[in-house]
């Protein structure tokens, strides 16, 4: 069985179900009210005794932990909030597999944020981790806990960078936030000057090399970037959503650099090679079904 911790969450339910799809057996927790029959949920607080509980009445093969807040400008506003939810839940999730069922492999969600402003592309998982936000300190933190449990208690651990996680069902971040301004303007501007630069990696790319982690790693704590190797600046992107209005809408840029955001990202991903992991969706295709998504969901309300 499988146990998907933030279950809720973007990430999270594209894990349920792509591994639904799968014939595999689910179990979801997360801290919202939801009622389904396809897998077993529970509305649960990783931070609370009933998740020990959860782990008492159920034996998992595999935890993915794809809780937490992922937003940088929650975290320089609400650092121990933050905290909470990226580092000490961590320590709790894989203090109660250390009790209860150490031969859980457990597959930690981090994020590209531990390694600030890179001196050098592309990215590699050796390279050092220099946070930029608390957001990126307290995923820093997380992994460290990982560690920890790894070489003391000999727990089966894996991590996973994501960088610039998007697609379908994704209501934050640089896209979201384009198409609401859009909503109410034809000429917008966002932060930067549109050189920066990102790895992006589809929803449906990063749920399949979960899957591969879950195969071929072997769980020594070792570490993953999750990415398409591929640097786009954001001037691309914001090119593929301009032609989608044939010219009736604008995006521009402030030249102004919005505080814990990187500049220049693309990552290494020989690793991900080792593992036979290759990206299946082009990424003006992923953007044109985002903005397509986008209209759905509003025509809808």
């Amino acid at each position: 069985m499988i146990l998907v911790i933030g279950s809720q969450g973007f990430i999270g339910s594209h894990i349920v179900q792509y591994f639904l799809s799968h014939r595999f057996e689910v179990f979801g927790c997360d801290l919202v009210e939801f009622n389904t029959e396809k897998y077993h949920y529970k509305k649960i607080s990783i931070l609370s005794s009933d998740f020990e509980k959860l782990f008492l009445e159920n034996n998992f093969d595999v935890c993915i932990n794809a809780s937490g807040s992922g937003n940088v400008g929650f975290s320089v506003e609400n650092p121990i909030s933050d905290f909470e939810a990226n580092s000490l839940a961590v320590i709790k999730a894989l203090d109660t597999i250390r009790k209860y069922q150490p031969t859980c492999k457990y597959i930690h969600i981090s994020s590209a944020a531990v390694y600030g402003n890179p001196k050098q592309l592309p990215v590699k998982e050796s390279d050092t981790m220099s946070p930029l936000s608390p957001y990126g300190y307290h995923k820093m933190i997380s992994e460290l806990i990982c560690k920890e449990y790894h070489h003391l208690y000999q727990l089966q651990i894996s991590i996973l960078r994501p960088f610039s996680v998007y697609g379908n069902g994704l209501k934050k971040q640089l896209l979201w936030d384009i198409c609401q301004k859009l909503q109410h303007s034809d000429n917008i501007t966002l932060f930067g000057t549109g050189n920066e630069s990102r790895d992006f990696i589809h929803i449906a790319d990063l749920v399949q090399l979960i899957q591969l982690i879950i195969k071929k790693s072997t769980f020594n704590c070792d570490v993953f970037n999750a990415a398409s190797g591929v640097e786009t600046t954001i001037k691309s992107l914001t090119s593929i959503v301009e032609k989608q209005f044939n010219g009736a809408k604008t995006i521009g840029f402030s030249g102004k650099i919005k505080q814990g955001d990187p500049l220049n990202w693309v990552s290494s991903i020989n690793k991900l090679k080792e593992i036979d992991f290759s990206t299946t969706i082009d990424f003006e295709t992923g953007v044109i079904n985002y903005l397509n998504w986008f209209r759905t969901i509003n025509n809808e309300q």
